[in-house]
Order: structure tokens, then C-alpha cells, then sequence
């Protein structure tokens, strides 16, 4: 089974767009605004600037709590470090603002809960082959109720962003 700091250490690879080993509010953004395009968001729209804001919110609450050096920048150390024995409820913490805003991105119909067809839209929307998300819907549909609810989803962007166990990022 694959360690905790491995699974941290993929999660800030997802980040570190230029792959120098550090994430900087530059690279936060273009994530951002890289979402925001594969989900069709106009760049003026409400959702745009929430997903937006949500992403800058929670980078400096990352970079507040993470960055040691005081560079303005979080190095894959620092990440890794932190993350690898982090508290449940710090990560809980720092995800909700920003997986409420992704709940909503996913939740296309507005019913409060997501769909299949939804949860593969987004991952299709990033090019995850089938394969690779097949069977995962399923294991994060705990309660077997044929969609996630704001919890479940909660639970694996948690394990996606900051690669917290019990999670498939």
C-alpha cells in the first residue's frame, strides 16, 4: 500500500504546474482558470469568479500555514511535511470553502447531490480514461444511494488535494 507521504506527494504534484517543486499563487490560478474552462464557465460569470476566489482563499490559507521559508511559494517539502501527519480536521478545514465551490461545479442540474453522469463529466473533463474511474463512484457512494452528497464528495477531493488516506485522488 502506498505511504501517506507518496499520496501527499502526488497530490502537490497536481500543483506544481511547472513541475519546478514549488506552487506559487501564479500556478493557483491557472489551476483555476484551467477548471473553470473545462467546465465551460464564461470569464465573467459568477461561478468563474467564485471558483476563482475559492482557490485564492484557500492557497493563502495553504501558504499562511505552510510556507516556512516565507518565499511566497510552498515547496513539495513543506507540502509533504505538513500533509503526510496532518489532522483530519485541519484538511477538513481548509477543503470546505473550496470543495463547496467544486460540489457546485460538479452538481450541474442544481439537486443537491451528484450523479454519475456528473462525477464522470468532471473527470472526463480533466481526460481520466474510463477505466481509471470506473468503480470509483461507486466506492465513494457509501450510503448507496445512487449519488454523492456534499460529505462523500467532500471526502475524496480531500484525498485528491491533499492525498488524506481512505481516499483514491
Amino acid at each position: 500500500m502506498e505511504s501517506q507521504r507518496a499520496r501527499v506527494s502526488k497530490a502537490f504534484d497536481l500543483m506544481d504546474v511547472d513541475g519546478n517543486g514549488e506552487v506559487g499563487i501564479q500556478e493557483i490560478e491557472a489551476l483555476a482558470q484551467r477548471l473553470a474552462s473545462r467546465f465551460g464557465l464564461a470569464a465573467n460569470s459568477k461561478q468563474h469568479e467564485e471558483l476563482r476566489q475559492a482557490s485564492v482563499d484557500l492557497w493563502r490559507d495553504l501558504q499562511h500555514q505552510l510556507d516556512q521559508s516565507g518565499d511566497q511559494k510552498i515547496s513539495r517539502k513543506e507540502y509533504v511535511d505538513f500533509y503526510a501527519d496532518a489532522d483530519p480536521a485541519v484538511i477538513r478545514r481548509t477543503m470546505e470553502p473550496f470543495a463547496g465551490i467544486l460540489f457546485n461545479l460538479f452538481d450541474v442540474d442544481g439537486d443537491g447531490k451528484v450523479s454519475r453522469s456528473e462525477f464522470e463529466r468532471y473527470h472526463r473533463a480533466w481526460g481520466v480514461p474510463a477505466d481509471q474511474i470506473e468503480g470509483t463512484f461507486d466506492k465513494l457512494d457509501t450510503d448507496r444511494s445512487g449519488d454523492l452528497s456534499k460529505e462523500e464528495l467532500h471526502q475524496y477531493l480531500a484525498g485528491f488535494i491533499f492525498g488524506e488516506p481512505g481516499s483514491k485522488g
